[in-house]
């Protein structure tokens, strides 16, 4: 009887430890380290486009979450004259970070859920 209990209770423990992600959407959040104020237009891998305004330099966005893969960032900050395009090419059960750099380059990192 003992035996049967330890077996349920590591089969139990497996699941709940286990259970992860199960292909869940990406998710995105920018982070305004650069110059000044940025304006971003993300067109998704699904073909709809989403505009995120207003992100204050020092400032990060809202978290959101989009369908998986090439995720198309045109990033408009007040201080340059030409926008930056940033693809982001995202995974399911992912959450990443686009970073607007000092510099006012863009760089992204990603964390598995």
């Amino acid at each position: 009887m003992k035996f049967f209990l330890l077996i349920l209770f590591l089969s139990l423990s497996l699941l709940l430890i286990g259970c992860g992600c199960d292909g869940e959407d990406p998710s995105v959040v920018l982070k305004n380290n650069g110059t000044a104020k940025a304006d971003i237009q993300v067109k998704t891998s699904n073909g709809n486009t989403e505009n995120i305004n207003n992100v204050m330099p020092g400032t990060t966005s809202e978290r959101r979450t989009f369908k998986a893969g090439n995720i198309e960032f045109t990033i408009n900050i007040q201080s340059v004259n030409d926008p930056v395009v940033y693809v982001l090419q995202s995974s399911t059960c992912y959450d990443y970070t686009v970073t607007i750099n000092p510099d006012n380059t863009v760089t992204s990192s990603g964390k598995e859920r």
